[in-house]
Parts: structure tokens; sequence; C-alpha cells
């Protein structure tokens, strides 16, 4: 079984920052007086239509240019490749004695050696040790700072933004110029006290992992409930995961006009009990659950692909691949109740999302999160990049005759 860390927090106030009004303002304009906005934001391949690719890296650029004096960011990254992301943070402790530190997967297992170069010139390089003032630090090579995996998170924490106390922006785009003109990504940013805190408390595991010499024991998972939100950390070793537990609690409608809907997108879309559990609600008698996936990939053997498709046409109405240049690299789940209901409560709408794609080696072997949201405003906010952008710009179905119909 997991070591299960389950705590429960207060509810603080929330707030984030729009991307389209952060990204035009210079730096630390406003100072004080900037106030980050709440909610999702949303970055389409170039291949989608021209205009939205930044989006995330320009509310990135944003929420560190009006950190506040003295104030701490600290970030987990997979893949760090962007210049200008580290000079904001350079320009950031150097101006305004902004403390940062950083996490990333180390650099030799990508292109970013010369990028990770450069940010510890920058910032400041991690010693064993040494938790105070500025650094970056990379999880040893072939495995995480935490599990024997990856380390696959993809978080930024602000003390203080503007007049906003402890943001966090969960996001699942890395940085890199690829993830922002080939993938659809998305961000979510808030400003609570107490999901802050977990978090904080999860990237101090991390960087306890940093240089680490002996292989770390894949037992990270903690579950930490903070009024709407509720954040699960990875690797896990015990035989359930956190998608697959939310699942369990859903009741489909019994009401064709307000059917329980279910919108998956998905990189890599391979967690069995997850696709068994979809194909159980769809086959409940009676019920009207209406559920949709848009995935990148649908394993990594020819065995496991054939055994999801399966899975796949018993538990969705409709699927649809995006790859190449607009693969889709958003991991989220969203659940719109309906006339069911979730943890018996009808109508309720909740969204699941982080960096963990639905595959048993990264929910076993790699640091990763998850971040879920009962809010019925964000809910709508992740069906309406699904709906209107995600699943109507992405190819056909592949049992209607696509390049994966002959899998």
């Amino acid at each position: 079984m997991p070591l299960l860390r389950s705590l429960v927090l207060p509810l603080t106030t929330v707030s984030v920052c729009a991307m389209a009004l952060c990204a035009a303002v210079p730096a630390h304009a406003g100072g004080a007086a900037y106030q980050p906005r709440q909610g999702a934001i949303f970055s389409h391949p170039t291949a989608a239509g021209p205009g939205r690719e930044n989006v995330i890296r320009e509310h990135l650029l944003a929420l560190i240019n009006h950190a506040a004096r003295g104030s701490t960011i600290r970030a987990a990254m997979y893949l760090w490749r962007d210049a200008a992301v580290t000079e904001a943070l350079a320009r950031a402790k150097n101006k305004r004695g902004v403390t940062v530190q950083i996490i990333t997967n180390n650099a030799r297992d990508s292109k970013a050696r010369p990028y990770f170069s450069e940010l510890t010139k920058k910032i400041g390089n991690y010693r064993p040790g040494f938790t105070d003032g500025s650094w970056a630090g990379e999880c040893r090579r072939s495995w995480g700072c935490l599990g024997t995996g990856i380390h696959h998170n993809k978080f930024f924490l602000f003390s203080k933004v503007g007049s906003a106390s402890d943001v966090v922006v969960q996001s699942s785009a890395n940085l890199t110029l690829e993830e922002r003109t080939e993938f659809w990504n998305n961000a979510y940013t808030v400003a609570d006290s107490g999901l802050y805190g977990a978090y904080g408390d999860y990237f101090e595991r991390l960087r306890e992992g940093v240089g680490r010499v002996r292989p770390p024991a894949d037992d990270a998972y903690t579950h930490v409930v903070t009024g709407k939100h509720q954040l699960y950390t990875t690797p896990s070793v015990g035989p359930g995961d956190p998608i697959t537990e939310v699942l369990d609690q859903v009741k489909c409608s019994t009401n064709k006009a307000r059917p329980t809907r279910i919108r998956v997108a998905m990189f890599k879309f391979g967690l069995r009990p997850i696709a068994e559990r979809l194909a159980a609600l769809r086959a409940e008698p009676g019920g009207y659950c209406d559920v949709k996936l848009v995935y990148g990939m649908l394993g990594t053997t020819p065995a496991a692909i054939a055994r999801t498709e399966r899975l796949v046409r018993a538990g969705t109405d409709a699927a649809r691949e995006c790859s190449g240049k607009m693969t889709v690299h958003s991991k989220y789940l969203t659940i719109d109740a309906g006339a069911g209901s979730l943890e018996g409560v009808t109508g309720r709408k909740a969204v699941l999302t982080g960096s963990l794609n639905y595959m048993p080696f990264d929910l076993r072997r790699s640091d990763e999160t998850v971040l879920r949201i009962t809010d019925a405003r964000v809910h709508d906010q992740y069906r309406i990049d699904f709906d209107a952008h995600l699943f109507r710009t992405c190819a056909k179905p592949w049992w209607e005759g696509d390049r994966t119909a002959t899998r």
C-alpha cells in the first residue's frame, strides 16, 4: 500500500492571472496594485490557427515580472529550454531580491544542458543541504528526485505576486519551443495558502532528492485536501490511482436530457483501470454517461495499444487521436455529473489536471502531480477548451477510417 498522507486544510481566497492582461504589462509595472486573476488558460499549436501558441509562457513571464520585492519563486519542471524565462528570473533575483529556486529533470536526458548551465550561472548552483538563497538543481540522471522514472513535474510557486499571496501555477507545458508551437497545453493558476503549502511540502521533498546517490523508493504518494482543491503526488507503490478513485464516485444520470458528461484530454492514455471504469460507467443499465476522449497515444507496445483500443471503444462515445504537429499534451479529465452524481452530489462539476499521463510507469515511477478542482466555473473553462477547440479541431475517430484504423 502507498504511504498515504491525507490532510484537510481551510479554503482561502482564490486569485489568478489572466493571460491577455498580463502579457502586455512591462516588468514589475503597477507593483503591489497588480492583481492576478483566477482561472485556466490554454495554449494551442500553430497548426490549429496561430495566435495562441505563447499564452502559457507569457502568463509565466508576467507573473515573474510582477513577483514582489523580496518574495520567493519556486519551480519544478521536466524540460527547461527557455532563455526568456531564465532571463526574467535572473532580473527578478538581481533587481528585486527575489529568491529563485528551480528543480528540473536531469538536463543530460534531453537537449537542455546548455540551458541548465545558463540557469545555474545566473541563478546559482544547488549544493546538497543548501536550502536558502537562490539555486537551480537537477535530479540524478536516469531517475527522478523521488522515483526511478523521471522528474516530470510542471509547476510554479510564487509567494507574492502584486497584491496576491501564495500563488500556484499547475501546468501541462514544459518550457520548450515545440511545447508552444506543436502541442495543446493548459495551465491553472490560483492563490490559495493551503494549496501553496501542500505544493511547498512536495517541493521540499523533491529538493531532498536532488543529487541522491541511491535509487529512490518509488513511494511519494500524498493526498492533501484544501477547500475546493485536492493535490495528489506520485510516484505511488499502491494498487490504485487517484483518477479511478474519483471515477468510482460517479453515478451516471438516468435523465437522457441531462447526461453525465466526462471529457478526457490526454497525451498518453493507457492506465487500464481508468479505461475499464469508463467502460463500466457507459454500460450501466438505464444510465446516460457521455464520454469523449482526445489522446496523443494509447500505449507503448502493440499489445498494450490493442488492449487500450478495445477498452476505448467500449468506454467512450467518441475518441480522437491528436498527434503530429497538433499533439494533445494536456493531461486533464472533466466531470459534469448532470442529473447523475459525483460523490453523491447531483450536478457536481470537477476537473483533474496536472503533469501525470495516464500510464502505469508514470504513476508508479515518476515524480508527478494531479490537482483536482471542484469548481463549476473552472470546469466550464476546461469544457469549452475541449468541446470548442481540442475535440473539434483534432482528427476524426480512428474507427472511422483515419491512419490509426489499421492497428
